[in-house]
């Protein structure tokens, strides 16, 4: 792996990301296939083609790459959250439609990423642990926030803002399991999820005004859903 010698700070810079960008996409990949405990450095820098000199360049151990996977998912999801739910001139929909296409994007553009930090969250350190957790926790106050003011203002029916915020989440986190980055782009997926989204509460003047219960609500996005993971998979590279 180069090391950063570029003359201009600007280029170094730039190598440094992309290096380090590497190592977590390396990493990624062989905790996944390995499982955290059964991958060291020395594997890291093998499938990178490199040194654990380089590697260690940039990250002390790898439970220092696991956080930055973690940091760069999880903390960046609420903040993303945070960014919209905190504007509350902007109309319910408007504001879940921005909620729901930042979260997609950000989990369709690292997925490798988030299935490690679902998978091995329990093998960090106890502080960045909880932090992992208040910022998921974070995600979900900022959706229901979101969903509960479409609620009282009469533009979204939801059996209760937190389901419907629980399903719309699992929604596009379930992405990383299914979607596949290479021959696919991100952009008509996180709009195809986004429009799922508001589809499950937006009312309907057509239908009845009776909300829809947990499991129907549910049932619908679960059908919806397999349905683009279906035309995902089949759209030609």
């Amino acid at each position: 792996m180069p090391k950063a010698t570029t003359p201009t700070k600007t280029r170094s810079q730039t190598r440094g990301e992309i290096n380090r960008q590497s190592i977590l996409n390396a990493a990624s990949l062989l905790f996944i296939d390995k499982g955290f405990g059964g991958t060291n450095i020395n594997d890291i820098a093998d499938a990178l083609g490199a040194t654990r000199t380089a590697v260690y360049y940039y990250f002390q151990s790898k439970e220092a790459i696991l956080e930055a996977l973690t940091e760069e998912v999880t903390e960046q999801a609420g903040e993303l959250a945070r960014s919209v739910s905190g504007h509350d001139e902007l109309p319910a929909e408007q504001a879940l439609r921005q909620l729901v296409m930042q979260h997609a994007t950000l989990i369709l553009t690292h997925p490798l990423q988030f299935r490690v930090v679902e998978r091995s969250e329990s093998s960090l350190p106890e502080p960045r642990r909880a932090a992992a957790r208040a910022a998921r926790h974070s995600v979900l106050d900022h959706f229901v926030h979101v969903i509960q003011r479409g609620i009282d203002a009469g533009v979204f029916v939801a059996p209760d803002a937190r389901t419907a915020a629980l399903a719309v989440i699992g929604m596009c986190n379930w992405s990383a399991w299914w979607f596949e980055p290479e021959g696919n782009a991100v952009e008509p997926v996180a709009q195809a999820l986004t429009e799922l989204a508001l589809r499950s509460v937006v009312r309907d003047q057509q239908r009845h005004l009776r909300p829809a219960s947990a499991a129907e609500s549910i049932r619908l996005l679960r059908e919806h859903l397999d349905l683009l993971e279906a035309q995902v998979r089949q759209s030609p590279p």
